[in-house]
């Protein structure tokens, strides 16, 4: 009788917490944080073997994590949250066998009872009396929610990704690829848009702050490239802050408002992110002069006005991200945005 309570006890348990660990990751995600957490003890253990493989496969030191990482840990997460409810469940069923007829011989037969009810498949030739029909009842209960809310969960995914990559893959047209913050400015300025740079700098500080959201949320999305290895989102946003530090401390001529809320929002964004991907940030090398210098002249060739003296400013604001960006770059193994770009990658108006 002892050991059937404490199956029964234990089995109950591990269901509950797994049906919790899938409702706070589905429906309220980054707000309630229960016992298993199956999402991060995946990704935290998975992570270092999948770019184990890479490191082998590709000779780098530090690889790209591919989109494959991010597919295989959604797939993981959907097999965790079913295998723990069933077992769970199992248990429950073992500790409930004389209620069952014919009884239950092992946590074999408790398996099949309670993955046949889950699935609804009706397999089963036992019958159940007492307190194991409502087990059975209840497994077929969960077995319908993990597998539904774990398809919301996907869409929830896809949606996300959607809305972060539409963003992204349009600036390969203003910023090149690698996407650079210099040559962003300078496009704009010779195509005659320096009207949209307001507008562009006020779509980014949406777009960071939606990242910010979902990818905290759900960092699973974070492992999902953007393109094939053209332009990237972290990439993508580390030279619009460029563009927005240059926009703050060197130009002259253009609006800085909405610059100065895009580096407000961006910044938060790697932040943020460093911390909810547990990173140690270091200090980066602050840019030359002679990159400065370059950089300037660019910018003075595209015909804006340029304050002399400024790199003490620009290599401030960039301080401001830089460390964060670069341990975020170094995890997923990104490339760091241009600098100054190239400047066939730049069309001029006709």
């Amino acid at each position: 009788m002892g050991w059937n309570l404490a199956a029964l006890i234990v089995g109950v348990a591990i269901s509950a917490a797994t049906l919790f660990d899938v409702f706070a990751t589905v429906v309220v995600p980054g707000r309630v944080s229960g016992p298993i957490n199956a999402a991060r003890l995946l990704r935290t253990f998975m992570f270092r073997f999948w770019r184990g493989v890479l490191k082998l496969c590709s000779g780098k030191a530090r690889p790209r994590m591919d989109s494959v990482f991010g597919a295989m840990l959604l797939l993981l997460v959907l097999i965790v949250w079913v295998a723990l409810t069933l077992f769970g469940l199992s248990l429950a069923a073992w500790g409930l066998r004389a209620d069952f007829v014919p009884r239950i011989d092992g946590l074999g037969d408790a398996a099949f009872q309670i993955g046949s009810a889950m699935m609804t498949l009706g397999l089963s030739s036992q019958t159940a009396s007492g307190w194991a029909r409502a087990l059975v009842v209840i497994a077929g209960f969960c077995g319908f929610q993990v597998i539904t809310l774990t398809l919301s969960f996907i869409v929830q995914i896809q949606t996300a990704l959607r809305d972060r990559d539409s963003l992204v893959l349009k600036l390969a047209s203003r910023a090149g690829t690698p996407p650079s913050g210099i040559a962003l400015l300078v496009t704009t300025r010779e195509l005659d848009a320096r009207g949209g740079l307001p507008q562009l700098f006020d779509r980014w500080e949406d777009w960071s702050a939606e990242v910010l959201y979902t990818h905290a949320a759900h960092p699973v999305l974070a492992y999902f490239r953007s393109d094939e290895g053209v332009i990237d989102w972290l990439t993508s946003l580390g030279a619009v802050l460029d563009a927005a530090s240059v926009t703050l401390s060197m130009l002259d001529d253009a609006p800085q408002g909405n610059a100065r809320l895009m580096h407000h929002s961006g910044t938060r964004t790697i932040r943020q992110l460093c911390h909810a991907f547990r990173l140690d940030p270091r200090a980066e090398p602050p840019l030359t002069d002679a990159e400065i210098a370059r950089a300037a002249e660019r910018l003075t060739e595209a015909g804006y006005a340029v304050l002399p003296d400024r790199a003490a400013a620009l290599r401030d604001l960039q301080n401001a991200y830089r460390g964060e960006l670069g341990a975020l770059l170094r995890h997923f193994g990104v490339d760091a945005p241009a600098w100054v770009g190239k400047q066939e990658e730049c069309p001029a108006s006709d």
